[in-house]
């Protein structure tokens, strides 16, 4: 599924998924980000998409509430379960279909579910939805060069928002969200106003290449397997795989 020049060996690197929420509007197509709380062990402070680290619980392909996750790899059924599940822990949004879900409903059952005392396709039993893996499309995998402290094995998704659906952050882990067109976050960052890391970044510059969620969701660029090289000062990725940013000074380059 996720193209790659050389063999993928993400051995002693942790599995992770997080998600890219997409909508139009006036002026283009937006994102949806996160600011992350400062004092979080990995990017704190920094602008991110909703995401994290892949749970045992999310390994329940089977599951009654979830359609089509039983057809994929096992660990890409993981990682589609944990991007919707941390759209819904950090950033508020249900990527499943079914009733309306009141305010109340959800404050209670975003903690439970962070907290690791529900898991998501029993939360989904709970609230009566069905999450379809179709929701989920892939759109790279990255993983980190040897030699970090912290390694993750992040597998990135795109989502539209549902209809109805708003986002609301957590205020612990996401202490903000807000929808920013791709090309206005790159600007903030030139500015010094935000932080990303290196791989937010590429992404974001690659989703600035599309003007409306339509397109976006019809490229048809394979989804790729990013291990950033380092030579010498710079960091850098494959060119010619639908990333107009591909290398950075190190001096500049965020990574943890």
């Amino acid at each position: 599924m996720y193209v790659s020049a050389e063999p993928i060996d993400a051995t002693g690197a942790i599995p992770a998924a997080t998600v890219i929420l997409s909508r139009d509007s006036a002026a283009g197509i937006e994102i949806l980000v996160i600011e992350r709380a400062k004092g979080m062990g990995f990017a704190g402070g920094a602008v991110a998409f909703p995401g994290g680290k892949v749970d045992a619980g999310d390994h329940l392909s089977d599951a009654a509430t979830l359609s089509g996750f039983d057809a994929l790899e096992r660990d890409e059924a993981a990682g589609r379960i944990t991007a919707a599940r941390e759209a819904f822990e950090e950033a508020g949004v249900l990527l499943s279909a079914g009733p309306p879900v009141s305010v109340e409903e959800r404050a209670l059952l975003r903690p439970l579910s962070d907290r690791h005392e529900l898991d998501f396709a029993d939360l989904l039993a709970r609230i009566g939805h069905r999450l379809d893996a179709a929701a989920l499309t892939p759109f790279a995998r990255w993983l980190p060069p040897v030699g970090l402290h912290t390694r993750f094995d992040t597998r990135f998704y795109l989502a539209v928002l549902p209809d109805g659906e708003h986002h609301l952050a957590d205020g612990h882990e996401a202490v903000a969200s807000r929808w920013a067109r791709p090309a206005d976050l790159l600007a903030e960052l030139a500015a010094g106003s935000i932080s990303l890391l290196f791989p937010t970044r590429c992404n974001i510059a690659r989703l600035a290449q599309f003007s409306t969620v339509a397109a976006l969701m019809a490229d048809t660029t394979p989804p790729p397997f990013i291990q950033p090289q380092i030579a010498g000062q710079r960091l850098s990725i494959p060119e010619g795989v639908g990333y107009p940013y591909t290398s950075e000074d190190l001096t500049r380059t965020r990574r943890e």
